[in-house]
């Protein structure tokens, strides 16, 4: 995902990665690697390897083609949600008034800050952000990959968190996993450090 944090009054661009249409060109991907492999091999029959191949680089042109944009845009108070299928665009805008809030879910454990005892490979740790709307819907706006290390995700999402609710003046809602309802904390575009 990339991010641009900006002032109050600028507009911010992320890009969304993931979701139903990834996932199942992903497993597209996959299996078509498999049966291409097993084609070489012998195994299978070569036409069936053939067509694999050629699943396997449309999963790739799918997954290229059809990244998903939100704008947040502060003047007019308003999300735009930008999804592309092919390279085709359709949007779809959110108002203020529609939105709940932001919900910030993190792993159990932290991360360690960065320096010699911070983990670069500690795949235990994940942080992910929604985006709630009143009508009970919701929308990732970021979730930590398995790049990266978990300090650096962690300092992702603060920054996301912090800009997303400042520009939009919605609450933001903390959790961890693991943790009773009571131990969560609310609080305004800001989460405790």
């Amino acid at each position: 995902m990339t991010e641009a944090v900006a002032s109050v009054s600028e507009r911010m661009e992320f890009e969304i990665r993931g979701g139903p249409w990834e996932g199942i060109h992903a497993f597209i991907f996959y299996i078509s690697v498999t049966c291409a492999v097993l084609a070489t091999l012998g195994i299978m029959s070569t036409f069936l390897g053939i067509s694999c191949v050629v699943l396997l680089f449309y999963s790739m042109f799918a997954i290229f083609s059809s990244p998903t944009y939100v704008i947040v845009d502060p003047t007019a108070q308003e999300i735009t949600l930008e999804k592309y299928h092919y390279f085709i665009a359709s949007q779809r805008r959110i108002s203020r008034e529609e939105l709940k809030g932001l919900e910030v879910t993190e792993s159990p454990r932290v991360p360690a800050a960065e320096g010699a005892t911070s983990s670069k490979r500690d795949l235990s740790y994940y942080v992910r952000i929604y985006l709630r709307r009143r009508d009970g819907k919701s929308l990732k706006l970021f979730r930590s990959g398995m790049t990266g290390a978990p300090a650096e995700n962690r300092i992702k999402a603060f920054l996301i968190t912090q800009s997303v609710s400042h520009a939009l003046d919605i609450p933001v809602l903390y959790t961890r996993r693991g943790m009773d309802k009571d131990d969560t904390e609310e609080g305004q575009g800001e989460e405790s450090r």
